[in-house]
């Protein structure tokens, strides 16, 4: 919905002079507009007299929702200043208005009914109401996606409202989805990337300018790039820094091989989303993440009846499963019904997992090209169709101040960050190379030729552990099995 207001004359009366660069913001028709900007590049100020236009339009509602109210305040502010302050309208008793951060009471309201809100994330309970004409989603790469699509999305609908995404990145998370759709759906995204010394009036050099290379100098190049260039490439605090989609996801979908163990990990959910990772581990201890089940609000008969009948590639087995052992109840109905399911108690340790997820990750020589180069790839894979998975691959980080060094527990992990298949698969990984570690390597693994069939082994007397033929008995997770080491 478009305000119809003359953008030009409005900014006049109200002060505010648009960089040449804002203009194509402000200017842009199309209904959902994502700002992608460094520090200092003036997204606060063109979000916030952008939409003041919407409050000269009668009996209409639009939405500053932020992170915190803090931080949705910053755009609130800017228009309170231009209209309350500059525009010395808070003169006027006639209108409706509240300032208190404090009390997340922030709004104004003009005498033609036309109000703007400020809402927080923090608060779901918030973001339900009346339909919406329109919304700013600050600082949106700090929101999660489930805060677009199950609040803010279908509240546009009535009216077909409209919304613009204002942020620095923070990896390629929603918000880059948001952002690529600039390009392929022009009609309905207007896409735009602002690097801080876009602002001409604070950078005057540009790029070039004395104090943008002063903070290249001294930011990490991680903080540099998302925070000054405004690049989707780099996420302070990631946890999986070794994560590339151009060096893990499959450039296509992954083949089955029927001579490789195949498992699937479970995290359970009903209102989180229930996630079911399916992979493939190589005889080198490749893993191969090739298929995903992501879904909310079903009991687990129903995700079972949904694995089980789910179409399958030629030569298709399944040779067990893992799970969270804070769920027996779970772990057994799997059992029962689909695949033997194990879950012991000590998978759930989060360092030791993430661990092995990293080592996975990292790049190893496997060979020598035609000019005696090493040729360098991961053991861990991705199908590309496994999209929350990469999401989340992408995503996961730590809360803001934490370094690597003091990745300790789970407590570490920003909140509200989905980790669903992330937990799935670390309890996969830590039952077949960690908790394992309590068992001499020729009980866990069963030790075959190249290319020979698939051999089951009974571990404890009463688990079945199905593994592929390998034709070595030490793979790269299995350093010092056979000694009882490896624990992290």
């Amino acid at each position: 919905m478009s305000s119809g207001i003359n953008k030009a004359e409005l900014f006049k009366q109200l002060g505010y002079t648009p960089m040449e660069h804002q203009w194509g913001f402000h200017n842009a028709p199309q209904r959902f507009r994502v700002a992608v900007c460094g520090r200092r590049a003036g997204k606060t100020e063109m979000a916030g007299n952008d939409r003041i236009g919407n409050l000269l339009v009668p009996n209409t509602l639009g939405w500053i929702v932020g992170p915190t109210y803090d931080l949705g305040m910053k755009e609130f502010r800017v228009m309170w200043d231009s209209l309350i302050v500059k525009g010395k309208l808070g003169h006027d008793k006639r209108i409706k208005r509240n300032f208190s951060v404090k009390s997340g009471d922030m709004h104004i309201e003009m005498p033609w009914g036309a109000r703007v809100e400020v809402r927080s994330a923090t608060h779901p309970e918030t973001l339900v109401g009346d339909g919406l004409d329109w919304v700013i989603m600050s600082e949106a790469a700090k929101q999660s996606l489930e805060t677009w699509e199950k609040y803010i999305r279908p509240a546009l609908a009535d009216h077909r409202g409209t919304a613009d995404f204002v942020t620095t990145p923070e990896g390629k998370n929603w918000v880059y989805d948001l952002y690529k759709l600039g390009r392929s759906r022009p009609e309905l995204y207007k896409a735009f990337r602002f690097p801080s010394w876009i602002n001409s009036v604070v950078f005057p050099g540009g790029e070039e300018d004395e104090e943008i290379q002063h903070l290249k100098e001294a930011l990490t190049k991680e903080y540099f790039l998302q925070e000054i260039a405004a690049e989707f490439t780099a996420l302070v605090g990631r946890i999986f820094n070794e994560f590339d989609e151009e060096v893990h996801v499959l450039p296509k979908a992954h083949t089955f091989n029927p001579q490789w163990a195949n498992y699937i990990a479970f995290d359970w959910g009903f209102t989180a989303p229930f996630a079911a990772i399916e992979f493939q581990v190589s005889p080198r201890d490749e893993v191969y993440v090739w298929r995903e089940h992501y879904v909310k609000n079903r009991t687990l008969e129903w995700h079972v009846n949904e694995l089980k009948t789910r179409s399958n590639p030629p030569g298709y087995h399944l040779d067990g499963a893992f799970g969270d052992a804070a769920d027996p109840q779970a772990v057994e109905y799997v059992s029962q019904h689909l695949v033997y399911c194990q879950a012991d108690p000590d998978s759930k340790m989060w360092l030791p997992g993430i661990r092995l997820m990293n080592q996975a990750l990292k790049q190893h020589e496997v060979g020598k090209d035609e000019y005696d180069r090493p040729i360098m790839q991961p053991r861990y894979f991705v199908d590309p169709s496994c999209e929350n998975h990469i999401s989340e691959m992408l995503g996961y980080r730590a809360r803001k101040g934490v370094s690597p060094n003091e990745f300790k527990g789970a407590s570490v992990v920003e909140r509200n960050v989905p980790d669903h298949t992330i937990d799935a698969i670390r309890y996969g990984l830590m039952h077949l190379w960690e908790v394992g570690v309590q068992h001499h390597l020729d009980e866990v693994y069963a030790i075959a030729n190249p290319g020979t069939p698939r051999e089951s082994i009974v571990v404890d007397g009463d688990r079945e552990l199905a593994l592929a033929g390998a034709n070595s008995s030490r793979g790269f997770f299995n350093f010092n099995l056979d000694a009882g080491g490896g624990r992290f």
